[in-house]
């Protein structure tokens, strides 16, 4: 499927963005009833990962402060969820000094019975 988006000195009205996005949404089988605001949420969220601020990615969006935490980013304290899982609380570390460690065979078998097949 193709979308063609509108000639640049033409305005798309928001009954063609939100079709194309919908048959877009539609050809993998995607539902969504968020069709013209789906990648809103989505660009606050990454924009949280790579750790922008709640200020910085209100001023992108132009979003006030209600809607930027109602409906875009999640309620969740990001540093503290991060410490809880055993990450640094500064963004972009993702190393666990855990992760190294091999478990025991009979360990793995209990918790994946299939591992040797």
């Amino acid at each position: 499927m193709k979308i063609n988006p509108p000639r640049q000195a033409q305005e798309w009205s928001y009954s063609s963005h939100q079709e194309s996005i919908g048959e877009a949404l539609s050809s993998p089988g995607i539902r969504s009833n968020k069709k013209t605001h789906i990648n809103c949420g989505s660009s606050a969220r990454m924009a949280g990962n790579v750790c922008a601020n709640v200020d910085q990615i209100r001023r992108q969006g132009r979003w006030n402060n209600t809607t930027i935490n109602d409906a875009y980013l999640t309620n969740l304290p990001r540093e503290l969820v991060r410490s809880m899982a055993g990450f640094p609380t500064y963004c972009r570390f993702f190393y666990l000094a855990r992760a190294i460690l091999n478990p025991p065979t009979s360990l793995c078998k209990k918790l994946f019975p299939a591992i040797g097949e």
